[in-house]
C-alpha cells in the first residue's frame, strides 16, 4: 500500500501528460489551478484512477479528493482517499488517504 501512496505523490509533482509510458500521470496542473477551477480536483481524481489502469493497477481505486482547511493561505492541501479493492482477507476494502499540498 505505501507504493501506491508514494505512487500518487509522485503524481502529484509530475507535470500532466508529461511521462509518455502513461498520458494519465502527473496532476501537478489540476492543483496548482484548483483555486479558480474548482471542478479539478474531481477531474483530477478520474486521472489517476486512469492512470493506475494504465498502470495495471486494478485492485486500488481513489474514491475522493478533498480540500483540508488552510492554515496557510499560500497552500492548499488535499486528502486523497484511496480504497483497496482486495477481494478476500484481512485487507479487504479498506481505506487509506494520503495528503498533498501545493504551495
Amino acid at each position: 500500500m505505501q507504493a501506491i501512496l508514494d505512487l500518487i505523490r509522485v503524481m502529484a509533482t509530475t507535470p500532466y501528460g508529461s511521462w509518455k509510458g502513461c498520458p494519465h500521470f502527473g496532476l501537478r496542473d489540476f492543483f496548482e489551478q484548483a483555486r479558480m477551477r474548482p471542478d479539478l480536483p474531481q477531474l483530477a481524481l478520474q486521472e489517476i484512477n486512469l492512470a493506475l489502469k494504465d498502470l495495471g493497477i486494478v485492485n486500488f481505486e481513489v474514491q475522493k479528493i478533498d480540500k483540508e482547511a488552510q492554515t496557510n493561505r499560500d497552500v492548499d492541501s488535499y486528502a486523497v482517499t484511496i480504497a483497496s479493492r482486495t477481494k478476500t482477507g484481512a485487507g479487504a476494502d479498506r481505506t487509506y488517504s494520503v495528503g498533498i499540498s501545493k504551495g
